[in-house]
């Protein structure tokens, strides 16, 4: 198995279907490729707070999507280009999808079918670009931060993700010196309510959501769902810290169905 398959971990009782099809495992990686990770995610958090100029920013989200990672060649020398590598690459998306195989197949049967059908096709997979309606699915793994937090904010309320999404998921790489309140995903249940969204899927009916659970932002820490409309999760408001909030976003989408 690839040491930097950050599903190394994964046992069917970190699984849940309710109140959407997810799963969190605790502990990724054994403790040295762990540090590893975290000293080579130094430079890419360097590299993005030059880059964007972050000194008066609060609490914004900033990231690297796959494609432009590969061009840096600052970035290419880290062990996140391997890392990279792998978790675009279709073994760790055939992975993905036998995990979530039983709720694949009661939310997106058509989906779960072009899974297995094109497999071997030339244009199952690629990393996601500007133009993705040429492949069955497009997929990317994006390093990033939150910036650190001048004034108490929220980074983002219940939501649901952009709705080509099929896959989602987010390992976080806390800094042990981080003592800073907040900044953990808080899981809902809309519980058969209806439920109306505005912006950027942003849920305007709050009300009627229940925060059935929360996971702190710690280290070493993944969690990966299946998107539908039901997958509402939010992130709590951060207190004050000079401290940024690490994470790693995945994405596979479809543009098909």
């Amino acid at each position: 198995m690839n040491n930097l398959n950050i599903l190394q971990n994964f046992d069917k009782k970190f699984y849940f279907s309710k109140p959407f099809p997810y799963f969190v495992i605790e502990k990724c990686f054994p403790d040295k490729i762990y540090e590893m990770l975290f000293k080579d995610y130094t430079l890419i958090i360097n590299y993005l707070e030059k880059k964007n100029d972050t000194k008066n920013l609060n609490n914004i989200r900033l990231q690297i999507n796959s494609k432009n990672f590969f061009k840096e060649d600052a970035l290419k020398k880290t062990i996140w280009y391997d890392f990279i590598k792998y978790h675009t690459s279709k073994e760790f998306l055939n992975e993905l999808v036998n995990i979530f195989n039983d709720d694949l197949n009661i939310y997106y049967p058509k989906i779960l079918s072009s899974f297995k059908n094109y497999n071997n096709d030339k244009n199952f997979l690629k990393v996601r670009d500007k133009i993705n309606n040429n492949h069955k699915f497009v997929i990317d793994c994006q390093p990033g931060i939150n910036t650190s937090v001048i004034k108490k904010s929220n980074v983002r309320g219940p939501h649901v993700d952009n709705p080509v999404e099929i896959f989602g998921g987010l390992f976080y790489l806390r800094d042990d010196n981080d003592i800073s309140d907040g900044g953990d995903l808080e899981i809902y249940d809309s519980e058969n309510r209806k439920i109306y969204f505005e912006g950027k899927a942003e849920v305007k009916n709050k009300r009627c959501l229940k925060k059935v659970k929360t996971y702190k932002y710690g280290k070493n820490k993944c969690i990966f769902f299946l998107n539908s409309l039901k997958t509402i999760h939010g992130i709590s408001a951060r207190s004050e810290t000079n401290f940024t909030r690490n994470l790693t976003n995945f994405a596979i989408e479809t543009y098909f169905f």
